[in-house]
């Protein structure tokens, strides 16, 4: 699990233990945080995270962006169709950040841990990887509605795209090799 000499690291997430088990943060995130701290004791999770870390924050950013996007056109279209004027005022800029911040912060702090919990368990199934990674992407994004009922869908399509920005990337990269 972890080599002998390794000691920043033991260091580290001991620290990172101590700070959390003294602050006044809530304690489910204590927990997940925990949880999270726990996984990089584990040389596979590190290697992942060395390897796909940045790619997966550019997923990310690409599906907060596309959510937002996508909702911007869908109060764009409906308007059009009902035969009303389109407005676009301060309101619904502040509206459209206000989306872009929480699909955001959504997908760094609830999809990114799941995209690269799904990376590492997909990678065992080489046969049915796809399937294997959307389904527990997708799965995560429907298990949102037991968190916090209210995003359950926005959930599910921002699962779905950072599905498949996860695997349009994952492709880039291995025909570029690296």
């Amino acid at each position: 699990m972890i080599k002998n000499d390794n000691y920043t690291l033991v260091f580290s997430i001991i620290l990172f233990f101590t700070l959390l088990l003294t602050t006044a943060l809530p304690v489910m995130v204590r927990a997940v945080l925990i949880i999270a701290v726990i996984g990089f004791l584990f040389p596979l999770i590190r290697r992942i995270l060395a390897k796909n870390l940045l790619r997966k924050m550019r997923v990310a950013c690409y599906s907060a962006l596309a959510y937002t996007i996508g909702l911007f056109l869908f109060f764009f279209l409906i308007p059009s169709f009902q035969e009303k004027p389109f407005v676009l005022n301060e309101e619904f800029f502040l509206f459209l950040a206000v989306i872009l911040l929480f699909s955001a912060v959504g997908n760094f702090v609830y999809g990114l841990p799941v995209s690269l919990l799904a990376e590492s368990i997909s990678i065992k199934y080489s046969a049915c990887r796809v399937w294997v990674s959307g389904f527990i992407h997708i799965g995560f994004g429907v298990a949102a509605f037991f968190v916090a009922p209210a995003f359950w869908i926005p959930a599910i399509i921002c699962s779905l795209l950072f599905f498949t920005f996860d695997e349009i990337t994952r492709k880039k990269s291995v025909l570029i090799g690296s």
